[in-house]
């Protein structure tokens, strides 16, 4: 059955890989235009220039004014002992605004479209102000994303190397927030803390849900690799009734490292989050090794990277943990349990690194269920998709 409905999807494969093909050449003259290089003046080459509407450093007021977006498309078809289930899925549609402006201030402005297009505009991504004072400081205030805790977490989607981010970084941690922020980077030791609103809307938020507080701590250290950071990051939820943005954690800690040596990139994570109102505590680890390889394949710049992807979760009472939302809740809808295992494995062609890639992979995972209540699963989930931001 799932081979069935892979082959019933090859046409809408082939379509994107086409459209990721031709959208390879734009995004790499957009690259040239910006940094002064050469264009290629026909076709949809010629095109690109509209995305940047505005540029001028020496304008002390607007220094310029971009068009910033993304589109992810993903296939994913699950085969589990408990049933099967297919779906291609416009997984993110986004579409805005960047200005710089008085050589300090960023304002951003992104809306989320309807996975069919009708209606078009289906709220927004993030809306935000920027300020930096200097090269290592920032103040942001806005709409978000959430990119502050974990090692999945901390990574844009335009960025993860895996099609849906792990189970438990799912669970415990929000999407999109309302909130301020404060970073420093410093050469070796860097910062951040910020404040949240408990609760979001399709545009912003009322605030009538209460408050979270997100911190966290990194240090440069390689420990054995060539290079690596050692995160040690923090969440914080009041636990108010009205809240609908944050996860129902009171307390939410994640201590991870990041190394890097030649064509390798390995990222661990152990994270702890204790319940509010009676829920169990959950914990975690999760191990992402990554090698690039055959560059220059098939155009100058491009490669191919492997990934593997380990995760272990369990609760420490029964239905604390619950399987993905996407793709396993298809088969068992509401499944939960207490032991969750997977292991995830996946080629990536970076046609320009992560601003246009093709991504494969294959899950297997199983989830044991103490309560015998249904939430029990195991089975795979293969995966397909493409990946552009501009």
């Amino acid at each position: 059955m799932v081979a069935m409905s892979m082959a019933k999807s090859s046409k809408t494969w082939a379509t994107c890989f086409v459209l990721a093909w031709l959208a390879a050449g734009a995004l790499e003259a957009r690259a040239a235009d910006r940094q002064g290089g050469p264009l290629i003046e026909t076709g949809v080459y010629d095109r690109v220039r509209e995305l940047l509407l505005y540029q001028n450093d020496r304008n002390p007021t607007v220094q310029s004014l971009v068009v910033v977006g993304r589109y992810h498309g993903q296939y994913a078809a699950v085969d589990a002992d408990q049933g099967s289930a297919d779906e291609w899925e416009n997984r993110r549609i986004f579409l805005g605004l960047e200005a710089q402006l008085y050589h300090r201030l960023t304002v951003h402005a992104q809306i989320r479209t309807s996975e069919d297009l009708h209606p078009f505009y289906d709220g927004f991504y993030q809306l935000f102000a920027q300020w930096s004072p200097t090269k290592a400081q920032s103040w942001t205030a806005g709409r978000l994303d959430f990119l502050y805790n974990g090692l999945e977490r901390s990574t844009s989607s335009n960025r993860i190397v895996t099609i849906e981010r792990s189970q438990l970084a799912d669970q415990t941690m929000p999407g999109e927030v309302v909130g301020a922020v404060f970073e420093n980077r410093g050469t070796v030791l860097s910062y951040r803390l910020g404040i949240l609103s408990g609760t979001i809307d399709d545009e912003f938020s009322d605030f009538s849900g209460g408050a979270g507080v997100v911190a966290d701590v990194d240090r440069k250290l390689p420990l054995g690799y060539e290079s690596g950071e050692l995160h040690l990051d923090y969440l914080w939820n009041d636990g108010n009734s009205a809240n609908n943005a944050l996860p129902p954690y009171d307390h939410h800690l994640s201590l991870w490292h990041q190394g890097r040596a030649g064509p390798w990139e390995v990222g661990n994570d152990v994270t702890w989050a204790h319940g509010l109102d009676g829920r169990p505590s959950v914990f975690g680890l999760t191990v992402i090794p990554t090698r690039t390889f055959a560059g220059n394949l098939l155009r100058k710049g491009d490669a191919l990277q492997a990934v593997l992807r380990y995760q272990f979760s369990v609760s420490d009472g029964h239905n604390g943990l619950a399987l993905q939302n996407r793709y396993e809740q298809h088969v068992v809808s509401g499944g939960a349990g207490d032991h969750y295992m997977a292991l995830y494995a996946g080629i990536n062609y970076r046609i320009i690194a992560d601003r246009l890639k093709l991504m494969t992979g294959v899950e297997r995972s199983s989830m044991k269920d103490a309560a015998h209540d249904g939430g029990q699963f195991d089975g795979w989930t293969y995966f397909t998709g493409v990946r552009v931001f501009f």
